[in-house]
């Protein structure tokens, strides 16, 4: 979050797993300010960040658990903390009348940047026990994954913090393309996590400059005040940046199979509420249909692993979807062999040969199982 004389701008860097990234502009309603907000396809849009008709810009950094802590004095807020302060906050004063106002558990796990397009910025995040606003006398402020209020005075142990830091302590005046320097600069590449979209900000203008896959040479720009005279409107980014080079391409196939792994650090059925948005959504985001091997070798995988259980769920799971499939059949029917489950294996093996009577090894199987 940088400002001048003239500007007043905040950029942010989404870093996931998560390929279903979108874009949706929210009208304004008699109690709502009209918005841009960025995230995730889920059950519902998942708020990550943007901006309202205001000139608020609102964002998220994600923490380990902070103890956070309810206050009883305050009310309860139901819905996402984001939108919430997008659609009801014209700036940084009514941001802390909100949080002074209601329970916010977010801040469990995340620290909230917010700026205002007076060029006023701050943190907001749990420390000591209590509801911070971390500010700033600097023309910059900058957050990422740590909690300040512990380090102020302190050498921050944050490479991205650290390279912005670099860039923007030497500036005098901001723009556009300072900024995304410093989000270049910042970017992640990680087999767990890497950055999959970026966007800037112009809080005076209403501008918002997007950027996807950490590729910094091509962006689109929206203004709010124009796209939201066409009403509610969503875009997937892989339908807005088509042009995909082979380590987009590379991430959308393995996309899949990541959404559900994280989801089953959870459990299983957070991991199978993934899938099922896969299968709706990735579509419409990628003209790419979500095919039998995705589930297929998840749950092959666990079963190696000797999560004989789970492998069965997502077999079963997998079975449901491509009920056609000899090959779900066959796999669910070997795994029911391996639990011993005689009689599920064996009509799992006949529903293989009725797809396909040439399958020699579900024949061979059931063969063994009714003879022996």
């Amino acid at each position: 979050m940088v400002s001048d004389s003239n500007v007043a701008l905040a950029g942010s860097n989404e870093d996931s797993v998560f390929p279903l990234t979108l874009l949706w502009f929210v009208p304004a309603n008699e109690n709502n300010y009209a918005r841009i907000c960025l995230g995730y396809k889920m059950i519902f849009n998942s708020v990550q960040g943007g901006m309202n008709e205001k000139g608020l810009f609102v964002d998220g950094n994600s923490l380990g658990k902070q103890g956070w802590k309810q206050d009883e004095t305050k009310e309860a807020m139901f819905g996402s903390l984001l939108d919430k302060l997008l659609a009801t906050c014209a700036d940084i004063k009514e941001v802390k009348e909100f949080f002074n106002t209601y329970n916010t558990p977010n801040l469990d796990r995340a620290r909230i940047p917010v700026m205002d397009k007076s060029g006023a910025s701050m943190i907001v995040e749990w420390y000591n026990g209590k509801v911070v606003f971390l500010e700033t006398d600097r023309s910059y402020q900058i957050a990422t994954n740590f909690v300040g209020s512990k380090l102020l005075g302190q050498e921050k142990p944050c490479w991205r913090y650290n390279n912005a830091v670099e860039i923007l302590e030497t500036k005098d005046t901001f723009s556009v393309g300072i900024v995304r320097e410093t989000l270049e600069a910042t970017h992640l590449e990680s087999e767990n996590s890497r950055t999959v979209y970026s966007f800037i900000c112009d809080l005076k203008n209403g501008d918002v400059y997007l950027y996807n896959y950490h590729d910094y040479s091509k962006s689109l720009k929206f203004n709010l005040e124009e796209e939201i005279i066409n009403g509610q409107q969503e875009y997937y980014l892989g339908q807005l940046f088509t042009d995909r080079n082979p380590d987009y391409e590379k991430f959308i196939e393995e996309g899949p199979g990541k959404m559900i792994e994280r989801g089953y650090t959870r459990n299983n059925s957070m991991a199978l509420m993934f899938y099922s948005i896969l299968r709706t959504h990735y579509p419409k985001a990628f003209k790419k249909d979500i095919d039998i091997n995705v589930l297929s070798q998840f749950g092959m995988d666990l079963v190696g692993k000797g999560k004989l259980e789970d492998g069965i769920t997502f077999l079963e799971s997998n079975m449901l979807e491509f009920p056609d499939s000899a090959r779900s059949h066959f796999e669910l029917a070997n795994v029911y062999l391996k639990t011993n489950n005689k009689e599920k294996a064996i009509a799992e093996y006949k529903k293989t040969l009725v797809i396909n009577p040439n399958h020699k090894q579900a024949n061979q199987g059931l063969e063994n199982l009714l003879h022996h």
